[in-house]
């Protein structure tokens, strides 16, 4: 391949790290140009790939003296002639070499003729069931972390980007899947990931023909060449196949104010002529790449060092997961008492045909996952969440020790779920063995500081110890965390009534109260506190507000 731009312009992944790193510190925005390149490892085929196999499918189906009367049918709906995509086909035949990328979408209109939306089924079913591969890790986190860098535009179909995020992080992002909706891709307001998808995605009639290839529909020119000085592009996977985008990207009018970095597979050689002279027209670089991950693993080590790896990404998907089965266990659990809710929350139309039809709905998914529980306890392939789930009933009930044994299970069964050594320290606390309880929260603590509930119940173990400084630190973190943390304030109230201190310990108790108003224990509390004040009509007020409750 001639090499068209100079050789300043052609720089190494590390240069490319140096340069994200500074600019970042001086609040430069960057963007991502993603095509099918990214999509490898992921399992999804590049363009040049399909190409190829198109190819093999229509010599082998058609035979090539069909294919080229088709072709000549389509001539005027060709971008190239035919007798050129035929020699070249040749050629990569005996070479075992790709085809090029801007035959693309010649080859797709000749492949699916015709019915060209078999062609959109085809992709479909290519782009099914694939999951992100590694680059797309660090990508997610680039574009989350609050520094501006949050769009990508991309020529593919697939939705790997978005789904890595769904993944990776709590960010639910913007995709524009359609032209019509492009003029949010331009939204400086806009802090969220920003998927802009230029030809569409799959599942909205996705632009794979030549004539709707050559430029860009809708509002996507306008939107986009403005983005261009508010972001420097970083183009990855990209062959620029299409026109539309390289149009726009090629075109003197879009002004790049920091240039563009173009991403390119080393082991191939330079890219072509034409994303060369694009380069050197725009004062940008080509950035030698050992492909998509990569690149990404670069920009991973050089900004999220402690986010990625495999033991990293394995703790933050536990977690999400852990918390996913919780809640939903939550939900369930809610689902099945139902009816006791009712009888204490006074609901109306008790017994009408409806909820009774709800209580029949209720009762077969509970026998459904009594007897899955059962059998898989039969054939020894409980889950460390059956064994959770059977250590809370066992808690519930008040077997303690046996609650104990089913949460050491799941704990050994998977030792990594901050919850299960929570519960498991609850048990022991119910059992009066407050140092086993203590290592049980401080190791559910190191596995996920972020939840109050393990320093409330942590701070009730230091507090029956007698460890009051420490039982008070607890339940200040504990509401630092969640300012709701009602009962750590009730403790805290007892607390400062046993140091006779009893003006803060009638704000605790009066603070449970507010965000509780039927939190029975804390006016009795402070009923307790208000007497040995002397405040007899207080006390009496909140001892018969308890007992009302």
């Amino acid at each position: 391949m001639e090499q068209i731009v100079g050789n300043h312009q052609i720089i190494s992944i590390k240069q490319l790290m140096k340069a994200l790193r500074e600019g970042r510190e001086n609040s430069e925005r960057f963007c991502f140009i993603i095509g099918s390149g990214a999509s490898v490892s992921s399992g999804i085929p590049t363009g040049a790939a399909l190409e190829y196999q198109w190819m093999e499918e229509l010599e082998k189906t058609c035979g090539m003296e069909e294919i080229r009367e088709i072709a000549k049918n389509l001539e005027n709906h060709l971008e190239y002639d035919f007798k050129r995509i035929e020699d070249d086909w040749e050629k990569a035949k005996k070479s075992e070499s790709s085809l090029s990328s801007e035959y693309y979408f010649d080859i797709y209109k000749l492949r699916f003729y015709p019915n060209h939306r078999n062609g959109y089924h085809y992709l479909e079913n290519i782009m099914s069931n694939k999951n992100p591969g590694f680059g797309y890790h660090p990508l997610a986190l680039m574009l989350t972390d609050g520094t501006g860098s949050n769009l990508v535009i991309t020529t593919n179909f697939d939705s790997l980007i978005e789904d890595a995020l769904f993944l990776y992080t709590d960010d639910k992002p913007l995709v524009i899947n359609h032209e019509l909706l492009a003029e949010y891709a331009g939204d400086p307001n806009i802090k969220r990931p920003i998927i802009a998808k230029v030809h569409r995605g799959i599942f909205f009639d996705p632009l794979n023909q030549p004539e709707e290839t050559n430029e860009l529909k809708g509002g996507w020119r306008d939107v986009l060449g403005p983005v261009f000085q508010s972001y420097t592009p970083i183009v990855i996977g990209y062959g620029g196949g299409d026109k539309s985008l390289m149009k726009l990207l090629e075109d003197a009018n879009i002004k790049m104010k920091n240039g563009i970095y173009w991403c390119y597979y080393e082991k191939h050689g330079l890219p072509n002529e034409k994303i060369q002279t694009l380069v050197k027209a725009k004062n940008g670089y080509l950035v030698r790449t050992a492909g998509f991950d990569a690149t990404m693993l670069a920009i991973g080590n050089a900004l999220f060092p402690d986010k990625i790896g495999v033991h990293e990404a394995e703790e933050y998907l536990n977690k999400r997961t852990s918390i996913q089965i919780a809640n939903y266990d939550k939900e369930y659990k809610r689902l099945t008492e139902y009816e006791s809710l009712s009888d204490k929350e006074g609901v109306e139309n008790r017994g009408s045909q409806s909820e009774n039809d709800f209580k029949v709905e209720i009762e077969k998914m509970r026998e459904r996952s009594d007897i899955s529980e059962k059998e898989r306890q039969e054939r020894n392939q409980m889950t460390a969440w059956d064994y959770w789930r059977q250590g809370k009933r066992y808690y519930e009930g008040q077997e303690y020790e046996k609650a104990v044994e089913s949460h050491s299970i799941a704990i050994q069964t998977q030792s990594n779920i901050a919850l299960f050594y929570n519960d498991r320290a609850c048990a022991y606390h119910c059992l009066a063995k407050y140092n086993k309880a203590i290592s049980d929260y401080d190791k559910a603590i190191g596995l996920d500081p972020s939840d109050a509930v393990f320093y409330e119940n942590r701070g009730n173990s230091y507090f029956d110890l007698g460890e009051y400084e420490k039982s008070i630190s607890d339940y200040d973190r504990a509401i630092e965390l969640d300012p709701k943390c009602t009962y750590a304030y009730k403790h805290l109230g007892v607390i400062w009534k046993k140091r006779a201190d009893f003006d803060k310990a009638i704000k605790f108790f009066t603070k449970a109260i507010e965000l509780d108003p039927k939190y029975k224990d804390a006016y009795i509390k402070r009923a307790e506190v208000y007497r040995l004040q002397g405040e007899a009509s207080k006390a009496m007020a909140d001892e018969e507000k308890a007992a009302e409750l």
